[in-house]
C-alpha cells in the first residue's frame, strides 16, 4: 500500500509578533511594520494554534439615544464622585523652596481643598474636595487674574507641555487671551481647559520640589473646577479641546491612591478621542501641518495612558493596535546628541540635560514604551493569553524581554535611571522617574515580580533563593540591576515630589524587595552594602510616608515593609558571621 502523501504546511500570512498579538501584518521585508514600531526581530517560526471554531457575536446594539446620555454622563459622575474622597491636610516632610511661579490670590479661587504632597492620607485621591459637585450646572467661571495666570501657563509650556505636549502652545495662549479679552464669548470648556493647565503646572513643580506654599491647594483648586464642569465636556459638540482637558483630568488622576477614576474618565476620553477619528490618518488630511501635529499628539497621549492604565490594573486597554492608523511623531534628536534645528515653538517632547549638551526624545520613547506595555498584557495577562501553549507564552516572553532591551538601547547613558539625577533639571527628573518605573514594572510582571502578589512577597521573604533559582541567571541579574538602579532614581525625588509614590509605589516596592532578597540569597556581593543601606533607607521610608495609614493596598505595603527589614537582617547576620563588623 502507498504512502498517504501529505500537503506541505502553507506559510503563515503573518510574522511571529504580528500572529501572538493577533493584528494585521503587511509582511514588509526585511521587516514588517509593527516589528519595526516595537524594534524586533521579525520571524515566522511560532508554531500554530489548532483552529477553532469561530463564535457567533451578538448583533451589535444601537447607539444610545441622546435622551439616555444624560443618564450615561450621570452614572459616570457619580462613579468618579464615589471613587474620589476628601482630602486631609496633607503634612509637610520639608519646608519647600521658593519658586518663580506666582501664588494666585486666594480671592480669586474657589473654596479651599487640599493635594498631596506626600502619599500619607488615607482617602482615595483626588476628587470633591469640598466645593463644586461633578456636573454643576451653573459654575462660576472664575479665574485668577490676567497677569497672574501668564506666567503659569508658560511655565506649563516650558516645563510640562513641552514634554508632553498635549496643547499646541499657539492655540492655547490665543484661548487664554480670548478668554480674558471677551468675557461675553466664555465657555465652560475653555475655562476647563485652563484649569487643567493650571492645575497640571502646580502639580508638575510640585513633584519637582519646586511648589510654592499653597501650590497643592492650588492644584486640586483648578482640578476641581475642570471636574465640576465634567457635563459639558462630555456632552457638549465633540472637539479636540473636550479630548485634551478630559486627558489632563487624568493625567492628574494617575498620582492618586486609586486608579478607578482614571480608568472611568480614560474610557470616556478614549470614546470621544474615536469619534473625532484622530486614530486614523484621514482625521488629520484636511489640516495644516501644525494643527494635524496638535492632533496626532493628542492620540499618542491618550494611547499612552489607555496602556499604562491597562498594565498597571490588568485590564484590558480601550484602543487596539489593529486599529491605529497614525504614524507616531518624527524623532527629533539625531541618535543620542543634539536637537535639529528646532525653534522652540512646538518642542516635539524633548528632554535635555542640564547642561545641554545631551537631548532625549521623551515623547517618542514613552509611546515606544507603552506600546510594550501593552504587550506585557496582551501577552501575559489578557484572557486569551492564559489559553496560549507554554511554547507561544515562551515565544512571547522573549519577544518582550528583546523589546525592551531595545528599547532601553536607544536611552543615553546620561538618562539611564542609574545617573539621571545628576544630568537632568529637578522638573524634568519627575519625567524620568515615572518612565524608568514602567520600563521596570514591565520587567517586572514579564518575570511573575511583583510586591501587590502577596504569595509571592510571602515565599520571597520565607525563601529568598526561590525567586532567583526560578529564572535563569541571565534574566535574574539584568533584574535587580534595574531594581537596584529605580529604586536609587526614586530616592532622589525630593519629598515634596512624594506624590508620584502612588504612581511608582508596587514598582519601587518591587525594586526593593528583589534587592533584599538578593542580598540573601547571594551574599558577599560587591554591591551588599550598598543594598542594605538601600534596603534600609526604604523601610524607613515606608515607615515615615505611610506611618499607620489605611489604604486599599496598606496591608501588602507593610507586609512587603517587613519582608524587606527581614531580608536585610539576615543578611547582615551572614556579614557579621564571615566579617565580625560591618
Amino acid at each position: 500500500m502507498e504512502a498517504p502523501t501529505y500537503a506541505p504546511t502553507p506559510l503563515r500570512k503573518t510574522c511571529d509578533k504580528c500572529y501572538l498579538r493577533k493584528i494585521k501584518c503587511d509582511r514588509q521585508q526585511p521587516r514588517c511594520s509593527q516589528c519595526v514600531a516595537y524594534m524586533s526581530e521579525c520571524t515566522y517560526k511560532a508554531p500554530s494554534r489548532p483552529s477553532r471554531p469561530r463564535k457567533r457575536r451578538p448583533a451589535a446594539g444601537k447607539a444610545p439615544e441622546p435622551t439616555h446620555m444624560r443618564a450615561f454622563v450621570e452614572q459616570l459622575q457619580s462613579q468618579v464622585a464615589d471613587l474620589t474622597k476628601r482630602l486631609d491636610e496633607a503634612t509637610d516632610r520639608s519646608e519647600p523652596q521658593k519658586a518663580e511661579l506666582p501664588v494666585v490670590n486666594k480671592a480669586t479661587r474657589g473654596p479651599k481643598s487640599t493635594l498631596i504632597t506626600s502619599p500619607i492620607d488615607d482617602h482615595s485621591g483626588f476628587g470633591n474636595a469640598g466645593g463644586s459637585v461633578i456636573g454643576s450646572k451653573s459654575p462660576r467661571l472664575n479665574l485668577p487674574p490676567f497677569d497672574e495666570v501668564m506666567p503659569v501657563i508658560q511655565t506649563y509650556l516650558d516645563h510640562v507641555n513641552s514634554v508632553t505636549p498635549l496643547f499646541h502652545p499657539g492655540t492655547l495662549l490665543g484661548l487664554v487671551n480670548d478668554f480674558y479679552e471677551f468675557p461675553n464669548r466664555r465657555d465652560t470648556v475653555s475655562w476647563a481647559a485652563i484649569n487643567v493647565v493650571l492645575a497640571l503646572t502646580y502639580r508638575q513643580v510640585m513633584l519637582g520640589g519646586l511648589g510654592t506654599d499653597n501650590g497643592t491647594d492650588l492644584a486640586l483648586d483648578h482640578l476641581n473646577n475642570a471636574q465640576s464642569v465634567l457635563s459639558d465636556v462630555l456632552l457638549g459638540e465633540a472637539k479636540l479641546l473636550h479630548a485634551q482637558v478630559l486627558l489632563g483630568i487624568v493625567t492628574m488622576l494617575q498620582i492618586s491612591k486609586s486608579l478607578q477614576p482614571a480608568m472611568v474618565l480614560m474610557g470616556a476620553a478614549m470614546r470621544l478621542i474615536r469619534g473625532l477619528g484622530l486614530h486614523t490618518r484621514a482625521s488629520t488630511a484636511h489640516l495644516d501641518n501644525e494643527t494635524a501635529k496638535e492632533h496626532t499628539y493628542v492620540f499618542w497621549i491618550a494611547y499612552i495612558l489607555d496602556k499604562d492604565i491597562s498594565m498597571r490594573m490588568r485590564s484590558p486597554s480601550i484602543q487596539g493596535d489593529d486599529e491605529v492608523d497614525v504614524d507616531m511623531p518624527v524623532a527629533v534628536i539625531d541618535h543620542h546628541r543634539g536637537v535639529d534645528g528646532r525653534n522652540n515653538k512646538f518642542d516635539d517632547g524633548v528632554i535635555a540635560t542640564v547642561n545641554g549638551d545631551v537631548a532625549m526624545d521623551f515623547f517618542l520613547t514613552r509611546i515606544r514604551l507603552a506600546i510594550i506595555e501593552g504587550g506585557v498584557y496582551d501577552y501575559l495577562y489578557s484572557i486569551r493569553s492564559q489559553a496560549r501553549s507554554p511554547e507561544e507564552r515562551n515565544v512571547a516572553t522573549s519577544s518582550l524581554v528583546n523589546a525592551l532591551q531595545e528599547w532601553q538601547s536607544h536611552i543615553a547613558p546620561e538618562f539611564d535611571a542609574a545617573s539621571a539625577a545628576g544630568n537632568v533639571s529637578p522638573t524634568a527628573l519627575p519625567f524620568i522617574c515615572s518612565l524608568h518605573a514602567t520600563s521596570f514594572a514591565c520587567l517586572a510582571m514579564i518575570n511573575q515580580a511583583n510586591a501587590w502578589n502577596q504569595q509571592w512577597v510571602i515565599n520571597i521573604r520565607k525563601y529568598p533563593g526561590t525567586c532567583a533559582d526560578l529564572h535563569p541567571r541571565s534574566r535574574w541579574e539584568p533584574l535587580v540591576e534595574h531594581a537596584r538602579d529605580f529604586a536609587v532614581l526614586f530616592e532622589s525625588i525630593p519629598p515634596s515630589g512624594y506624590a508620584l509614590i502612588w504612581e511608582t509605589i508596587c514598582a519601587y516596592l518591587t525594586a526593593v524587595i528583589l534587592v533584599a532578597a538578593n542580598n540573601a540569597h547571594r551574599p558577599f556581593s560587591d554591591n551588599m552594602l550598598s543594598d542594605m543601606k538601600l534596603t534600609r533607607k526604604a523601610v524607613q521610608l515606608v515607615d515615615d510616608i505611610f506611618g499607620s495609614q489605611s489604604f486599599p493596598e496598606s496591608g501588602q505595603v507593610h507586609l512587603v515593609r517587613n519582608a524587606c527589614a527581614d531580608l536585610n537582617q539576615n543578611a547582615l547576620r551572614r556579614w557579621y558571621e564571615k566579617f565580625g563588623t560591618a
